[in-house]
């Protein structure tokens, strides 16, 4: 009988533990977002993670996201580009399916504002910019708004009108 307990217990140690393993830390994601593109290591992480349990679109936008930084951590030219275009097309086609959503606008945002002009990917910063200035306050988890808001802050993207706005 204590041998069956304790195989029950053990069981249900392990599956809870692989049912962890198999979620996505989405806060650590995004508060990593602003270093993918320096640090290989978690970059790769995340984008594996990403890419094996990304279901929304936010996730998907972020796997879009870390694919474009994985342009930056490759030595192949080819690479690098390919990196950047798959992820720019992933980031893309939820943006078109949710023109709505603030944290796909701010990655795009993020990105494109910070990417070279060579690669051709800035047509929507004003854009972007106006949206979420005009939206971000609707965010309902107060945890993202403020990360977003933070890392908008310390970017100098808006002026200091714009940034009351964007504070509200």
């Amino acid at each position: 009988m204590r041998l069956l307990c304790f195989c029950a217990v053990l069981t249900q140690i392990i599956l809870f533990s692989t049912v962890e393993a198999q979620t996505l830390k989405l806060a650590e994601i995004r508060k990593d977002f602003k270093i993918g593109h320096k640090n290989e290591g978690l970059c790769k992480e995340h984008l594996a993670a990403l890419e094996k349990y990304a279901n929304t679109p936010v996730e998907r936008g972020y796997e879009a996201a870390y694919h474009m930084f994985m342009a930056s951590h490759s030595g192949n030219p080819f690479k690098k580009m390919s990196y950047f275009k798959n992820g720019k097309k992933m980031l893309e086609k939820e943006i078109s399916s949710n023109p709505n959503n603030v944290e796909l606008r701010y990655i795009r945002l993020c990105i494109q504002y910070y990417i070279p002009s060579y690669l051709g990917y800035k047509d929507d910063i004003e854009d972007d910019k106006r949206f979420i200035r005009d939206n971000l306050y609707k965010l309902d988890d107060k945890a993202t708004k403020t990360l977003l808001y933070t890392y908008l802050k310390g970017a100098d993207m808006y002026s200091n009108d714009e940034l009351t706005l964007l504070a509200r």
